[in-house]
C-alpha cells in the first residue's frame, strides 16, 4: 500500500480511538441549560418564520431575479 492510501485508515483509527475510549468528565452540566437555550431560540424561530411568511412574495421575487442573472451570465 502506498502512504497516501494508508492515511484514511489511520485517520479512521484515530477518530475511533477518540470516540470509543472513555474519558472521565469531572464536571456537572446543569440540566436546565438547554431550557434557557430553548426559551431564547423558540421566539426567534417563530419570529423568523412569521417574517418569512409575511415577506414570501418579496423573497421569491428576489431569488428569481438572482437566478435569472446567474443564468444570463452562464449563457454568455
Amino acid at each position: 500500500m502506498k502512504p497516501y492510501q494508508k492515511f484514511p485508515i489511520a485517520l479512521a483509527f484515530a477518530c475511533s480511538c477518540f470516540v470509543l475510549v472513555p474519558i472521565p468528565a469531572h464536571a456537572y452540566a446543569d440540566p436546565n441549560t438547554v431550557g434557557l437555550l430553548s426559551q431564547v431560540l423558540t421566539p426567534l424561530l417563530i419570529t423568523a418564520g412569521a417574517c418569512a411568511t409575511f415577506l414570501r412574495k418579496g423573497i421569491g421575487t428576489a431569488f428569481a431575479g438572482i437566478w435569472q442573472r446567474l443564468r444570463r451570465r452562464g449563457d454568455a
